[in-house]
């Protein structure tokens, strides 16, 4: 797969990294071995992508296909 040029702003790409980190260590161990960081990485970027630029969105919308019991 060929990589895509993206262009964000510093604090968008702030604001998705931010997410990351929050997503990815609000998980439990269990729910990380289920998935991967690039997967929650990339539903950031799809929101970001569509236009999402809250963190606490981003954050949110990373979440949620990870969550379950």
């Amino acid at each position: 797969m060929a990589a895509e040029a993206r262009d964000f702003s510093s604090e968008t790409v702030r604001n998705m990294q931010v997410a990351l980190d929050l997503a990815w260590r609000s998980l439990s161990p269990e729910q990380q071995a289920r998935s991967s960081k690039m997967e929650v990485a990339t539903r950031i970027l799809d929101a970001a992508e569509a236009g999402e630029r809250s963190p606490a969105r981003l954050l949110m919308l990373a979440l949620l296909p990870a969550s379950g019991p």
